[in-house]
């Protein structure tokens, strides 16, 4: 089926997913740095300081995430997505009003599970489940919310930060998903009971889960998967939190590399388009191993070359491996560990990388307030991205011998 025929068919579910993706923005890295200048103003941080509490947030929305995460198996797909909507709603509510680091802190955990975390999550476990022959270009098609919201809000925040106090920005995002995005969400989805699994109670359930785990870390694949799966965030989470003081170390500009980001929401389009007949055609197993390649080239680049071009060149080619990324991991999970569990199993390893992306802000942070040159950790990045991406060829000869 081609992608049109496909999206006219359905539009309403595609839509449902884009509109997650797009409003998991809230709670993503790219979009909160914006506001890191002024909360190191208001709350007296440092970058050091922001970066710990940051990941501290991250990492305490990563512990709730494997158990609100796998109720997309067991309860109706309405129900758990307004749970998810509500959680965003209220984090950008506590933003607006916060005037103590303690609220900082809880609002920042509610944005990093409800938006970066269960956001994503519902959208791709969502289009793993409910397609199978058609499932690389629906996932494809549900991300492109992600460059969406990358490419349009950064400016229309920017702009209206020369109006508006940080806190009542935080207030008018807060009136946009109560008023656009929960009501569209509910006409979208009020109908869909396909992801209930019965009324079983927890008790029954937890056995269960505990048993999808196992199959996960018993199955040889997966270690060999683990560190592929997370350089691509780990890293963008740790740049994209500090671009301002890289791009300056860089001899790049803030606007500069603001219009950077059209070359990444660009690439990681049309990247997220292409992947999803391509995994069609050939399996998520079978591309896997690429997907590091543009990244590593990208922070070579921007490691080797400090003209303009590179800036655009860097963010192009970190948006083609986030694309291919977005809609690589969700088929892969499916492929490998089957559409019956693709809830807890993707929460699970959604969890592992938030684990990881809470420790890029602190590392990222006391490396520059250190005096750790920005080439220095542009160079373990791209180090690290080609051990890993050298381990995960290890995981097709595995596969095929595990069929």
């Amino acid at each position: 089926m081609t992608y049109l025929a496909f999206v006219q068919k359905e539009k309403r579910l595609l839509s449902f997913a884009v509109s997650f993706t797009f409003f998991s923005s809230f709670g993503q890295t790219f979009l909160i740095s914006l506001f890191v200048p002024y909360f190191l103003i208001a709350f007296d941080l440092s970058n050091a300081s922001f970066g710990t509490l940051y990941s501290a947030a991250t990492l305490s929305g990563a512990l709730a995430l494997p158990w609100l995460g796998q109720w997309i198996d067991r309860i109706p797909l309405r129900q758990y997505s307004m749970y998810v909507a509500f959680g965003l709603l209220f984090a950008s509510i506590l933003m607006s009003i916060s005037w103590h680091i303690s609220m900082l802190f809880a609002a920042l955990i509610l944005l990093r599970l409800s938006g970066q975390g269960l956001s994503g999550h519902t959208a791709q476990a969502t289009m793993a489940k409910k397609f199978d022959g058609e499932r690389g270009k629906a996932l494809s098609i549900s991300a492109l919310g992600y460059p969406l919201g990358e490419a349009l809000l950064p400016s229309i925040l920017a702009a209206m930060m020369i109006v508006f106090h940080w806190q009542t920005i935080w207030g008018i995002i807060a009136a946009f998903i109560a008023f656009i995005f929960i009501p569209v969400l509910w006409r979208l989805i009020r109908k869909e009971k396909y992801v209930e699994t019965g009324t079983s109670a927890l008790a029954k359930d937890l056995p269960s889960t505990r048993e999808n785990y196992r199959t996960v870390f018993n199955d040889n694949r997966t270690f060999f998967l683990i560190p592929a799966v997370l350089m691509p965030p780990f890293w963008v989470t740790g740049l994209f939190l500090y671009q301002i003081a890289a791009a300056e170390a860089l001899g790049w500009t803030t606007g500069l590399i603001a219009s950077a980001f059209i070359a990444f929401a660009v690439s990681r389009i049309l990247m997220g388009l292409i992947s999803g007949p391509l995994i069609d055609r050939f399996s998520a197993q079978n591309l896997f191993p690429l997907m590091l390649i543009p990244m590593t080239i990208g922070l070579l680049i921007a490691f080797a070359f400090e003209a303009n071009w590179a800036a655009f060149v860097y963010m192009g080619l970190i948006g083609v491996t986030m694309g291919m990324g977005t809609t690589l991991k969700a088929a892969l999970f499916t492929e490998i560990y089957g559409a019956d569990k693709i809830g807890t199993v993707q929460s699970l390893f959604a969890t592992i990388m938030v684990l990881s992306t809470a420790l890029s802000p602190f590392l990222v942070g006391w490396m520059l307030d250190n005096a750790v040159t920005i080439h220095a950790i542009l160079l373990t990045a791209a180090v690290s991205c080609i051990i890993s991406g050298l381990l995960s060829i290890f995981v097709l000869p595995l596969f095929h011998k595990n069929r």
